[in-house]
């Protein structure tokens, strides 16, 4: 019988901080002055540039601290990681992740799609994929019945009737 690991802690603590961007005179601050509210509660206001709440998670051991922002209409949760996940923004309508300086976009009808350098790909939720790069276009069917690639000087096509190949 295999005994479950024990959970290893990954943060220690939790710090609700509000940034404060402009100073009373309504002046953008070089640094934004951090101020940590009574009783832990903030008011989200609806310009996040001119003061922020967000939330330090500090990591145990060699953890990169995480800062969960928030905001009116998004969260966005940071940590300074040169692997892994850097970044992540949900907001009402749409889920993004950071990885790698890769950005993966998932909806809410479960369509993902990845932006990496010039290359976008595309899982719908019907599960066709299509992928868009400078050299071609490339499109598979959820069922796979299809498929095509188009580049700037032919199209080609594996259809349920057959093979279509041709010069643009």
């Amino acid at each position: 019988m295999t005994l479950p690991s024990p959970v290893r802690a990954v943060w220690k603590s939790a710090e609700l901080l509000i940034a404060f961007h402009k100073n009373k005179k309504r002046e953008k601050r070089d640094e934004p002055f951090l101020w940590r509210p009574k009783d832990a509660f903030a008011r989200l206001l609806s310009k996040p540039e001119d003061q922020e709440a967000f939330i330090v998670l500090r990591g145990a051991d060699d953890v990169e601290d995480v800062q969960i922002k928030l905001h009116p209409d998004k969260m966005v949760i940071r940590r300074d990681q040169p692997l892994g996940w850097s970044g992540i923004i949900i907001d009402e309508h749409m889920v993004r992740v950071k990885v790698d300086n890769v950005w993966v976009h998932v909806d809410p009808g479960g369509s993902v799609k990845v932006e990496r350098d010039a290359d976008t790909t595309y899982l719908e939720g019907d599960g066709s994929i299509i992928r868009i790069n400078p050299e071609a276009e490339i499109m598979v069917s959820g069922d796979g019945r299809r498929m095509s690639r188009r580049t700037e000087v032919q199209i080609d096509a594996f259809t349920e009737d057959g093979f279509v190949s041709r010069k643009k």
